[in-house]
């Protein structure tokens, strides 16, 4: 079968199928994703993080299909299926790995809360995909708890994709299926490997998390995650009770594999400036909506190939130029020239020394009442509200207790990663709100914030009667 190539900084080369190249790399929607960043603006802060979603969805194939060639080759995993049963499950995960991201809208994840879910929902409607589900016996739920990336995604593979799955002798909805965590086949009694390929693909040792973890720490340079790749993924074995598995091989590299995603997380997403520029350029969307009456991103704007990240600046720029003293324009000059004010503290010391009582307690206080607390020290400071953000990464926080349920197999029988002592009693850093006020006014803020909290909570961490 022919082959093309593609030359990967994390990986190496990455071998495709020409028939995979010439109906899913080369078309329009796969082809946007080269002009969507995989990190939103944290290139503002780490320079070389201008990595984006196509080079990821190659990485994910890459680690996809080698894992489960792998797999392949075990006895064990191999048992119970035909050849033909293996490799329609691998032909759907190679599919799946490739296009499990295409529905992502400009700045990733940044601009996903101004897609209509309601629209959403209706075409995937449209495209076959609940009838699929509940032919299956899946039911609803899998849809109703899709993100909105994910929902767009699915109309894209079933709409755009479907003649050219269907000639790879592969299901589209099997493929949606698998985005989003699930195997109809599976579900409908077919071999537990079916259930296997849905896993490599969405669970806690997915490979899109394997990808994106060593890939955001490659390009940004942080070099805050060092474990062996390779031996991870020579690690990954399946049993049919418990699925998806690493075995002691991986024992010696999972310690840095789970703690460097929670460092990643801590000093790369939640790096103070690029807590800034990614809330910058997500109000800056919003503004945008409220100047123009129009929302910067559509569901049918990313469906019709127009939308990425430099469609939308485009349009931020054109609506800044129309509107030279609003709002818009100076959030815009702000973010072109990257004009971030600091943060009243950086991290978890510096916050500790500037509060000076329970950092749980303020936190919690500090996160709760941020829309209301944003306009006191507004109001405190004489400064417009836009000036003043309470904030923490929009990346979620990876979250130990679901890494404690990575599971490891030996003689026999997989028992979680936290069951094995493998953490210890180590705890991982919790993320912290950082306070972004104008220049000179960080004192001030922090002695009104500390007041507010002294009268709304009290130093006890009560909230005083009568508040």
């Amino acid at each position: 079968m022919p082959t093309t190539q593609i030359k990967d900084p994390v990986h190496g080369y990455v071998e495709l199928p020409d028939a995979l190249v010439d109906g899913v790399v080369d078309t329009r929607p796969f082809q946007r994703l080269r002009y969507v960043r995989q990190l939103s603006a944290t290139h503002l802060v780490y320079p070389g993080a201008n990595h984006t979603r196509f080079e990821h969805s190659l990485g994910v194939y890459h680690l996809g299909r080698t894992v489960f060639e792998n797999l392949r080759r075990q006895p064990y995993f191999a048992r119970g299926a035909t050849t033909d049963e293996l490799e329609e499950i691998q032909r759907t995960l190679e599919c799946a790995c490739l296009l499990h991201d295409v529905g992502h809208p400009p700045f990733s994840h940044l601009s996903e809360g101004f897609l209509d879910e309601g629209i959403l929902r209706e075409r995937v409607a449209d495209a076959g995909l609940v009838d699929a589900f509940d032919r299956a016996g899946v039911g609803g739920a899998p849809l109703r708890s899709a993100s909105p990336h994910e929902l767009l995604g699915c109309v894209l593979i079933a709409e755009e994709y479907g003649d050219a799955l269907r000639s790879f002798d592969v299901d589209p909805f099997e493929v949606c299926a698998y985005v989003l965590g699930y195997s109809l086949a599976y579900e409908r009694g077919e071999p537990w490997q079916y259930g296997v390929g849905a896993q490599l693909l969405h669970s806690p040792i997915d490979v899109d998390r394997l990808d994106y973890i060593t890939r955001d720490n490659r390009m940004t340079g942080a070099g805050v995650l060092s474990f062996d790749v390779d031996r991870m993924v020579d690690a990954y074995t399946a049993h049919p009770e418990a699925g998806l598995a690493l075995t002691e091989k991986a024992l010696s590299t999972i310690g840095n594999y789970l703690e460097g995603r929670i460092a990643l997380y801590m000093w790369v997403t939640q790096h103070h400036k690029a807590v800034y520029a990614n809330r910058l350029l997500q109000e800056l969307l919003g503004e945008y909506e409220r100047v123009t009456g129009e929302s910067p991103v559509t569901v049918d704007g990313v469906l019709s190939r127009e939308l990425d990240d430099n469609a939308v600046l485009e349009r931020l720029k054109a609506a800044a130029r129309d509107h030279p003293d609003s709002t818009l324009a100076s959030m815009y000059d702000r973010f072109r020239g990257r004009r971030f004010p600091a943060t009243c503290w950086k991290h978890r010391i510096a916050l500790a020394d500037r509060i000076g009582g329970d950092l749980d307690d303020f936190t919690a206080w500090l996160t709760e009442g941020d829309d209301r607390l944003e306009r006191l020290l507004a109001d405190a400071l004489d400064v417009p509200v836009h000036e003043v953000w309470i904030d923490r990464s929009y990346v979620p926080a990876y979250d130990p207790d679901e890494l404690e349920d990575i599971p490891i197999a030996y003689g026999g029988t997989t028992r979680s990663v936290g069951d094995w002592g493998l953490y210890g009693d180590r705890a991982f850093d919790v993320p912290i709100p950082f306070v972004f006020v104008p220049d000179g006014t960080k004192r001030r803020a922090i002695r009104v914030l500390r007041e507010a909290f002294g009268r709304e909570v009290g130093s006890d961490g009560t909230v005083p009667s009568g508040t």
